[in-house]
């Protein structure tokens, strides 16, 4: 197949353990996209600190000029409320990024690796959840965040669930089912405490499902299905729900996978996306190279993935599935990094993903 499309890649590397694991990732997809003639084009920006030395602003215009002219764009994990308070962005750059391009799809898939010891060691389920709205007090404002204390023993937080964001989520997360093959879309909820914002949520799918004969969906609160997961993990294969809700869900899947070291995450509009890793900036270990890039890699795999999705380019299919496998195999065979029980660095590691690849 002749391929049409280029692929054009914003890359932020971020901060601690960022430019480590951002370097690495780029190395292993320039990689797999050259073996599978995917044409990819990466444009390097600056976030985070390094930003906000040159700029004041831990995203300033240049960077968003570059995110602006890409289809989508590798994040390293960023600080969250370590940055000064006179920059302008006001909290996580992530979260306005979310916001701001209308990320509103977080697709966190959850798989047990065996060199994590997990609770659950076949464990997989894919937790989607909504992204720019909810109880998350930075995504519910145009400017400032959606808390407020009026006095000094009253808080208050502001929960937005609109029907726009509802109904894209929606047939966002049905897509994502059909693509995948799932049969069953589960609904997490709390329609019973929340009937007005939760009942808005549930109804964008009632209304979208015969549009998706083949996919049932079955409506579960979100306190039944946190006791239920963990005593009947393998019921669940596809889970949706809002912003906090996920969030929650995700992490706890992701410790009885065994952690979120090797946890990636697709955040997903309708005409940009951003692979992000779950983990955080780990500054114990930054400048060490001993961080492990494999989340931020399999994130990658998803934007190559999500690209294809779009356009019906197999070769970014095929670039996906060599990362995929290419950190798979690296495990497997013990080239991992000190998290992993191996000896590797971060550039070793990535060097025995493209070895893999190249098999």
């Amino acid at each position: 197949m002749t391929n049409k499309s280029n692929f054009r890649l914003g890359v932020l590397a971020g901060d601690g353990i960022g430019p480590e694991i951002t370097e690495a990732t780029v190395r292993v997809l320039e990689a797999a996209a050259g073996i599978a003639s995917a044409p990819v084009t990466l444009t390097p920006a600056v976030v985070g600190w390094k930003a906000y030395e040159k700029s004041k602003s831990t995203l300033p215009d240049e960077t968003l000029n570059v995110l602006n002219a890409s289809d989508g764009w590798i994040l390293g994990p960023t600080f969250a409320g370590e940055y000064p308070k006179d920059d302008p962005i006001r909290g996580h750059p992530s979260g306005f990024l979310r916001r701001h391009f209308k990320l509103f799809g977080n697709v966190r898939p959850v798989e047990a690796w065996s060199q994590f010891n997990p609770l659950i060691p076949d464990l997989k389920v894919t937790i989607i959840r909504e992204n720019t709205e909810g109880f998350y007090p930075d995504r519910n404002l145009a400017w400032g965040y959606g808390e407020f204390k009026p006095t000094e023993d009253v808080a208050l937080s502001l929960r937005v669930i609109t029907g726009v964001a509802c109904d894209r989520f929606a047939r966002f997360a049905l897509e994502h089912a059909k693509a995948n093959g799932n049969s069953v879309l589960h609904i997490a909820h709390k329609r019973t405490a929340m009937p007005q914002t939760e009942g808005l949520f549930i109804s964008a799918f009632e209304k979208l499902q015969p549009e998706f004969p083949d996919i049932s969906v079955e409506l579960l609160r979100i306190d039944t299905f946190s006791s239920s997961f963990p005593r009947e993990p393998h019921r669940y294969k596809l889970v949706a729900t809002t912003n906090l809700f996920g969030d929650i869900l995700s992490d706890q899947a992701s410790g009885l996978a065994g952690g979120v070291g090797m946890a990636a995450s697709l955040n997903a509009g309708t005409d940009k996306a951003m692979a992000q890793a779950v983990h955080g900036t780990a500054p114990d270990i930054a400048g060490q190279g001993k961080a492990n890039p494999s989340a931020l890699i399999l994130s990658a795999a998803m934007l190559m993935t999500w690209w294809f999705q779009k356009t019906g380019e197999a070769s970014y299919r095929k670039a996906a599935t060599l990362m995929e496998e290419g950190v798979r195999r690296a495990v497997e065979t013990g080239n991992t990094t000190a998290d992993l029980g191996g000896k590797a660095g971060t550039a070793e590691f990535a060097d025995a993903v493209i070895k893999q690849m190249q098999k």
